[in-house]
């Protein structure tokens, strides 16, 4: 009999649901959280991916260029524009060279490859220099 009262007495315990929302609400937010950052993640490999592409394209590039400037003084034969493909990536690229010093023949190369990567323009630039040295 004594028993009977007890767990009459005894209460059922219970989360209210203010606790609910509140746990509700925490999980929520971290949920989001993580997804921002998971989402960043991805889209900076994205870019360092595309970045590792592009570069050793560029070197070679701009070693051509300077090859080209250096021992040639038509510089009009050089490409200035166009596209190439890195694995499923286009890139677009742009060459520009100017003369900085007349008398040593000193010419700035400049260029710059540009994709596009989750709704923006991405550029990636580089610049050297070649000295005009006349076959002797």
């Amino acid at each position: 009999m004594f028993d009977v009262i007890r767990n009459t007495k005894r209460r059922l315990r219970s989360f209210t649901l203010v606790e609910v929302l509140v746990t509700t609400v925490v999980l929520s937010l971290g949920a989001v959280l993580l997804y921002n950052a998971f989402f960043i993640s991805l889209d900076s490999f994205n870019y360092y991916s595309n970045y590792l592409k592009a570069l050793p394209w560029m070197e070679e590039k701009i070693w051509t260029s300077q090859d080209f400037l250096t021992h040639l003084h038509e510089p009009a034969q050089i490409d200035r524009d166009g596209e190439f493909k890195s694995g499923n990536k286009n890139f677009t690229w742009h060459l520009a060279y100017n003369q900085v010093n007349e008398q040593e023949g000193l010419k700035k190369i400049a260029l710059t490859v540009y994709w596009r990567q989750g709704g923006k323009d991405i550029s990636l630039s580089r610049v050297a220099y070649a000295i005009y040295q006349p076959k002797q």
